[in-house]
Order: structure tokens, then C-alpha cells, then sequence
């Protein structure tokens, strides 16, 4: 049971915790960018396949798109110190190996035009994603369906009757990478393997330390 003097601790744990993971997902998207930017429009692979065709376009989706990077470092903050380092080491996995195939593999999506989506909130900020992460590659593995997936894995770890929860904001997140154009069914399917894989209790690198 939670005593009342273990409050500030454990506040001040999600606190450092929140802000590590706020740091990382920073650090993570500037090398995405980087990698980007660097090959450009070297792709060797569209992974748009024709079931990507029959999938509707949904700009309004970006606001669940986006909610990861909200949502995350709350997630964070709640979970316990080992879970955390759990995360923690194979969300840098998750980074370093995506940004590895970037490089030595370029893919892109297919983005409709953004023409036509009006001046409201929603178009703007559609509008401004799609800016920040031009030309449209990096596409597979999804690296935001890697950390998604394994920041949900984390979540049940600590809590195990979260699971439906946890499952149902992740599957949104994923749907909404396909319906607002981000990703195409490969890049999810892809993103969602390599978290599995990172999962898996393999490995001394990726384990917690012995006591």
C-alpha cells in the first residue's frame, strides 16, 4: 500500500521519467528527419500495395495520428523503474534498427494532395505534419507503430488489466497512420513485427540487470 511520504517520490520518478521519454521521442524524430532529409527522394520501394487503394483518406485522423506524443510521456511517468528501462531500451532499439533500414533501404508512401482541405485547425495542422515530414519516406518499418506498440506492451507489463485499453489506443493510433495517409499496410505490419521482435526475452543487451 502507497504510503503517504512515498507520494513526492513517486511523483518526482514520473516526473524525470516523463520528461526522459519527452527528451527521447525528440531525439528519435530529429534523427528520423535527418535520415530524411539525407535520402530524400532515394526511395527504392513504394509500399503502397491495392489494398492501400480501398483504404479511405481521413485528414481529421491527425489528431490521433499526433496524440502519441502527448499521451506517451504520461504513459511514462506511470510506469515502474524496471518497466521503464524496459521501454526505454527497446524503443532506442526500435530507433536505431528503423533508422538502419532507412538508410540502407529507402521506402516511401503514396500522400493524396492536401489541396482542398480547406483553412480550419484540422487542415492546418495536417498540412504542417505533412511539411515537417517531407518527401514521404521512411516509410517501413513504421517506426510510430514500433513505439506505440511497445509503449502499450509496457503499459500492460505494469498493468496487466489495462490490456484492453492499451490494445484499443494503439489500434487507433496504427489506423490512424493508414487512414490519414502516413503509412500503408506494409509500413504497419512491419512496425508492428519489429516490436514484437524487440519484445521477445532475448538477448543480455536488451534484459534488465541482474540484482
Amino acid at each position: 500500500m502507497l504510503q503517504p511520504a512515498d507520494v513526492p517520490r513517486r511523483l518526482a520518478r514520473a516526473v524525470r521519467q516523463a520528461a526522459v521519454l519527452a527528451l527521447l521521442m525528440l531525439l528519435s524524430l530529429s534523427s528520423y528527419l535527418a535520415v530524411l532529409k539525407w535520402r530524400g527522394d532515394a526511395a527504392v520501394w513504394v509500399t503502397r500495395t491495392a489494398w492501400d487503394r480501398h483504404i479511405p483518406f481521413r485528414p481529421e485522423w491527425v489528431w490521433v495520428y499526433l496524440l502519441p506524443y502527448l499521451v506517451g510521456p504520461v504513459v511514462a511517468g506511470s510506469l515502474s523503474r524496471p518497466t521503464f528501462a524496459w521501454f526505454v531500451r527497446r524503443g532506442l532499439a526500435a530507433v536505431l534498427a528503423s533508422l538502419a533500414v532507412f538508410v540502407v533501404c529507402p521506402t516511401r508512401t503514396v500522400r493524396p494532395t492536401a489541396d482542398g482541405l480547406g483553412d480550419g485547425t484540422t487542415a492546418a495542422l495536417y498540412r504542417n505534419m505533412v511539411g515537417i515530414d517531407e518527401p514521404p519516406a521512411n516509410a517501413a518499418p513504421s517506426l510510430h507503430v514500433s513505439l506505440t506498440c511497445l509503449l502499450a506492451l509496457a503499459l500492460v507489463r505494469d498493468y496487466p488489466r489495462w490490456w484492453p485499453a492499451a490494445t484499443a489506443g494503439a489500434g487507433l493510433v496504427w489506423l490512424a497512420t493508414l487512414l490519414t495517409q502516413q503509412h500503408h499496410l506494409i509500413d504497419v505490419a512491419t512496425g508492428i513485427l519489429l516490436a514484437g521482435a524487440l519484445a521477445l526475452p532475448w538477448g543480455r543487451l536488451l534484459s534488465e540487470p541482474e540484482a
